[in-house]
């Protein structure tokens, strides 16, 4: 009889591993599905990150594929938005990228103030996925009037966290520490100490310059706990630790040596029950790569701890999520493998002193890693205009796998130590959990909605004559290429263009042999960009030495020969106001009080509801209840408050027809309108007038017209004033003096985006020699096999 029990106690047991051993492969199959789709991160490297007003933002782009850890080939088109201190929209940019990088400029616009400002560098693919993979860069800008000084942050966030995310009653935890400011930026303390209800000391801690700290304790069942921490500035902080689980399972992880780390579950009397007999599993997994790992407690154990070789991680992060027998996942760990990442070394030195040049050479230690594709940014040696935060290394390795900020994240990949080793995984054990959810996961796989861009798709319109079945739209490219497009309702498509800014395409209308001049419109379809950034951050306060001169002039660094002519200004603003005086549909008492529609004002405000809305009108663009009008525009000072009915609406005419209602304006873009003029006195309009009055005139020929002084009247001729950023070659900026301060400070010597070493690892170029005895090359790079360097060399110049 007991042996027949005995064989179905072991039947029921094995047949429970099965079923546990199938659910934790469909976690595995559910995590492969989840990242069959490739993810990609974006590298921005920029010259520096300071600049001054009239400067040029210099770039190199990398584009990486993660899931094969090689450049991103399919990528074709990069979008670069610059937003304000406030995380605002302020331009957008469009490169080509070719074979996973791409290259360019930014001109620092004078009508910019200064302040910090964000690049945001994405890709029409990022927009598939839920987490968001944007490459974010922070410059400052220098005009005229200083930067805004910053003031000390008193305000202090301190977290705990245990070690895998679970702190259970009666089980030895490794305990993290996080004390930040009201910036986010680490905070170190003197002296903290953790008490118990008796005003027991049971751990003592302290914080390194990240604010980053840990200590092991056994949390006490029925016991309270209270952290006190000191700071510099004499403040002492009191905190109550979060109280423990009375059941689950503690996660741990130790690096051993170079080759092997230890994993550890511990948990206590009360759970025992639940673990006896269950199979937990540990996954192992990075961007569609993973191991699975079964673990089980010893019969009556409150203890497992299992040796791994590291030859079961990914190089770079490592995610290790630990699931129970019902597939859940409990606990999770992240670890970095330094395996095999960082063997690419490189020197740079000079070869040869000419007049006016330096002949440098950069030269790649490692055999395995020879062709590079490097980009390097020259700098004085005493430069403070290079303040870059990010590398290559942290952007690609680090960045895609945390959900926090992360400061100063490019220190752990630089002059790595077994100390910058512990403080990466001391970050990382304070992380907690990574970006991805495993709640997004279970739910399936990302739709793939957005496929990747290859080139922009240009939608064209025939304005203002009949086309017939027989005509053909001719054009012709830069390139002295030629096409027929088809004609469908005096609209048109040409797809996959890579229009680059002051382009110009060639339009001929033909039939039976006829040619006629057509005049033709074009909208550029690029992929949606936010209008506000998700996260923005200030920068670090750290006291001025007291050396410091804070009364450094910008204005007279870069010679007058470097900026534009006020004359130019002038006749940009002259050929304006033309548009206006010549438009025969205007009234001559109303053409000086007309406001011209600028190419900034099409920016700023898309869809002329948005300029509208700006001068204070209530504006809606949608149908309401007991409302047939989709658009409804009322002036925000309420007359009555028995009903919104009783807010006044403005007299609008469009082209000097009266619009009785105003459906016509639903989402009209702006660049179809000339000018307009909002007058929200009503002046002429009597009693209908209360509302105020808005005309609105749109253009006769579409922005990008232009003669070009041509005599051929069958050819129309459109210049992409939007488009892809023109490669330009580097130059150095006139300076007014090399051997200033300023200069030293604030200067640039050279730029090399595109550096490709020879099957020797060896490349030269050459740099201007301004005399600089101290001169720092800042190199970035990414090869072929996807093998990546960061790198910042000094050389005394002799």
């Amino acid at each position: 009889m007991h042996r027949f029990l005995l064989l179905i106690v072991l039947f029921v047991s094995s047949n429970v591993v099965a079923q546990n051993d199938v659910g934790h492969k469909l976690v595995k199959d559910k995590f492969l599905d989840y990242f069959e789709l490739p993810r990609e991160s974006v590298f921005l490297h920029t010259n520096k990150t300071m600049y001054i007003v009239n400067e040029e933002v210099w770039l190199k782009g990398y584009v990486y594929n993660r899931h094969l850890q090689k450049p991103f080939h399919q990528t074709t088109t990069v979008h670069v938005g610059l937003f304000n201190a406030k995380g605002e929209n302020f331009k957008n940019y469009h490169f080509k990228a070719k074979d996973g990088y791409f290259k360019g400029n930014i001109v620092v616009d004078s009508m910019l103030v200064s302040g910090e400002y964000y690049l945001r560098s994405s890709t029409n693919w990022m927009k598939n996925f839920k987490e968001d993979d944007s490459h974010i860069q922070k410059i400052t800008i220098l005009n005229e009037k200083p930067l805004k000084k910053e003031s000390a942050v008193r305000d202090y966030d301190i977290q705990f966290l245990p070690e895998g995310g679970n702190l259970i009653e009666g089980t030895p935890s490794t305990m993290g520490v996080k004390v930040t400011d009201g910036n986010g930026y680490g905070v170190r303390i003197i002296e903290g100490s953790v008490f118990d209800d008796d005003n027991a000391q049971v751990a003592r801690f302290y914080t390194s310059i990240f604010g980053l700290g840990k200590f092991n304790f056994i949390p006490k069942v029925g016991k309270n706990y209270i952290a006190k921490l000191e700071f510099s500035d004499g403040n002492v902080q009191t905190v109550t630790l979060q109280k423990p689980m009375k059941k689950g399972v503690a996660f741990g992880v130790k690096h051993i040596d170079d080759d092997r780390f230890i994993i550890t579950l511990t948990t206590n009397e009360t759970t025992k029950e639940i673990t006896d007999n269950q199979q937990f599993y540990l996954l192992v997994h990075k961007d569609g790569h993973a191991n699975r790992i079964p673990l089980a407690f010893p019969k009556n154990s409150l203890f497992v701890s299992k040796v791994l070789n590291k030859e079961v991680l990914n190089k770079g992060m490592n995610l290790l999520t630990l699931f129970n027998s019902d597939g859940k996942p409990i606990a999770e760990r992240l670890i970095f493998n330094y395996a095999d990442l960082f063997d690419a070394k490189l020197e740079v030195s000079k070869l040869a002193l000419e007049t006016d040049s330096l002949k440098i050479q950069v030269k790649l230690l490692d055999a395995d890693v020879v062709q590079q594709n490097l980009s390097v940014s020259v700098l004085p040696g005493n430069t403070i205009s290079h303040n870059q935060k990010n590398s290559i290394y942290s952007t690609f390795y680090l960045k895609p796998y945390i959900k926090g900020f992360i400061e100063n994240p490019k220190y752990y990949f630089e002059d790595i130590t077994t100390k910058k080793q512990n403080e990466l995984d001391l970050l990382l054990m304070t992380q907690g959990w990574s970006r991805y959810d495993w709640n997004d996961i279970f739910r399936g796989p990302p739709n793939q909605f957005y496929e990747f861009e290859n080139g922009i798709d240009l939608e064209g319109t025939l304005y203002g004559q009949e086309v017939s079945s027989n005509d053909k739209l001719l054009v012709s490219y830069p390139d002295n290429r030629s096409r027929y497009l088809d004609i469908l309702d005096n609209k048109f498509l040409i797809p996959k263009y890579f229009p680059e800014k002051g382009d110009m395409l060639e339009f001929t209308l033909i039939n039976n042999k006829t040619l006629r001049k057509p005049t033709v419109g074009i909208n550029m379809v690029t992929a949606e960009l936010p209008e506000k950034l998700n996260q923005i951050w200030n920068e670090k306060v750290i006291p001025k030495p007291e050396d410091f001169n804070e009364n450094i002039k910008m204005s007279g660094l870069i010679s007058a020969d470097n900026t534009i002519n006020l004359n130019e200004v002038t006749v940009v603003e002259e050929r304006m106001k033309t548009t206006v005086e010549n438009n025969v549909f205007i009234p001559k008492y109303l053409k000086g009080k007309m406001t011209e529609v600028t190419e900034d004002i099409e920016v700023n405000f898309p869809l002329v509801s948005d300029i509208i809305r700006s001068r204070g009108y209530y504006v809606r663009e949608e149908l309401s209840f007991g409302s047939t009008d989709r658009v409804i525009i009322r002036i925000r000072t309420v007359q009555s408050f028995e009903s919104k009915r009783a807010m006044p609406v403005p007299a609008i005419y469009l082209n000097n027809v009266r619009l009785n209602t105003f459906d016509l304006l639903y989402r009209m873009p702006t660049n179809e309108v000339e000018s307009f003029l909002i007058d929200k006195t009503g002046a002429g309009e009597g009693v209908r007038g209360s509302g105020g009055v808005i005309r609105i005139y749109t253009r006769r020929l579409p922005r990008g017209y232009t003669d070009q002084g041509s005599s051929d009247n069958t050819i129309f001729k459109y210049e992409f004033k939007e488009g892809f950023e023109k490669v330009k070659k580097f130059y150095t900026p006139k300076y007014t003096s090399y051997f200033s301060n300023e200069f030293e400070n604030f200067g640039t010597i050279h730029w090399v985006p595109e550096l490709i070493t020879n099957e020797n690892g060896i490349a030269t170029f050459k740099i201007l020699n301004t005399f600089q005895s101290n001169v720092t090359f800042f190199i970035e790079g990414m090869g072929a096999k996807g093998q990546l360097i960061s790198a910042e060399r000094n050389l005394i110049i002799e």
